[in-house]
């Protein structure tokens, strides 16, 4: 652990020449987490209609301030897993990854940013990924990325070059590689927060798999009216096999409209996902997914048994959530959803309750 954490540390300070007046913070939060599970009939799970799981995670961010406009950030992740197990594998009792952990500590991200005179921000480095607008469809991680990011006269313009696969060398060239194009804008209609993305992924031959080329369109809407709140998203998907005629688009609706009365939020929700008949593919929710505090929706629970969480599905439904502080909150949910992926029906009504789900969290502040 200790060797990470340094090696780590070195190569920052080598890459960015810092100086011994370098301004240096680090900041983190801790959670503890318990939850129950009630009438969950799901693949893998079989005959387990009840069962309860504990789990917490260390979030450790650097961050170096070489000047005013220039800095280096760092995430560690420490103790990501599920408690009882005899060895620290990240994941949970549904999919419990195989690869274990060194020492179960992550570095999860670093990068460097500039910002120039005019505004115009440059980041380099490992960062988040896989996340706009709403959770829905999100599957957030890391990648790394030159991200851009311009604020102009119609809003915040943000251009990235994420690298997916890097196999260049002298025998390969550039035939193996995958690199990802994103255009995105974060503006302002009346009281609307408007955020459209547009994506293009170049995913190459890489020996056992044939070209594609994926382009996905999103537009993400949320804003606030008094005590009333709402949240949408749009996403269009077309992938296409370089060289044949089985290419096949996939699109998803996602809302969610809520009430808040003091420490009282109460809402209704409704989300929707394509599936091709032909090619036999779905459109995902996401595994970040949670739709209105849901957990069933999240990475932990799937309907298809993909590992992911609902895919062509239709789901509708209503949920509360109350804080009695900052640190302990409680709610309930009742919702049903259908999974039509391969005509496996995935119906279900019931009112799960979750406790503590924010519990110690923040914890660490130094």
């Amino acid at each position: 652990m200790k060797k990470l954490i340094a090696l780590t540390l070195a190569a920052l300070f080598i890459g960015v020449g810092v100086a011994s007046a370098t301004d240096f913070s680090l900041t983190g939060s801790y959670y503890a987490r318990g939850e129950y599970y009630d009438n969950v009939q799901a693949q893998p799970i079989v005959n387990s209609e009840s069962f309860a799981e504990y789990d917490h995670e260390l979030s450790v961010d650097a961050t170096w301030a070489i000047d005013d406009t220039t800095k280096v950030f760092a995430r560690f992740e420490m103790r990501d897993e599920t408690w009882g197990k005899n060895n620290p594998v990240e994941g949970s009792v549904y999919n419990t990854s195989t690869f274990e952990l060194d020492d179960n500590i992550i570095v999860e991200q670093v990068w460097g940013a500039h910002t120039f005179g005019n505004g115009h921000t440059l980041t380099v480095g490992k960062m988040s990924s896989g996340a706009w607008g709403t959770t829905f469809n999100d599957n957030g991680s890391e990648a790394y990325r030159v991200k851009y990011v311009a604020p102009t006269a119609i809003g915040t313009v943000i251009g990235i070059l994420e690298k997916g696969r890097e196999m260049g060398s002298i025998t390969a060239g550039e035939d193996f590689d995958s690199d990802t194009y994103i255009l995105g804008l974060v503006t302002k209609v009346a009281d609307i927060n408007v955020k459209p993305l547009f994506v293009f992924v170049d995913n190459q031959n890489d020996g056992a798999n044939p070209e594609t080329e994926i382009i996905k369109g999103v537009l993400a809407l949320d804003g606030t009216f008094g005590n009333i709140g709402f949240e949408a998203e749009g996403v269009v998907q077309n992938v296409d096999t370089v060289g044949t005629t089985t290419d096949y688009t996939l699109y998803g609706l996602y809302g969610n409209v809520w009430m808040t009365v003091n420490a009282l939020k109460v809402g209704i929700l409704g989300a929707y996902g394509s599936y091709d008949d032909d090619r036999d593919v779905s459109f995902d929710f996401g595994d970040d997914f949670e739709a209105g505090g849901a957990l069933i929706m999240g990475d932990d629970i799937t309907f298809d048994g993909s590992g992911n969480d609902l895919s062509a599905g239709r789901l509708i439904a209503i949920y509360f959530d109350y804080a009695i502080n900052e640190k302990l909150s409680f709610g309930g949910y009742a919702g049903y959803a259908k999974c039509g992926v391969m005509i496996i029906f995935c119906g279900m009504a019931q009112l799960f309750l979750k406790f503590l789900q924010t519990l110690l969290m923040p914890l660490l502040r130094t």
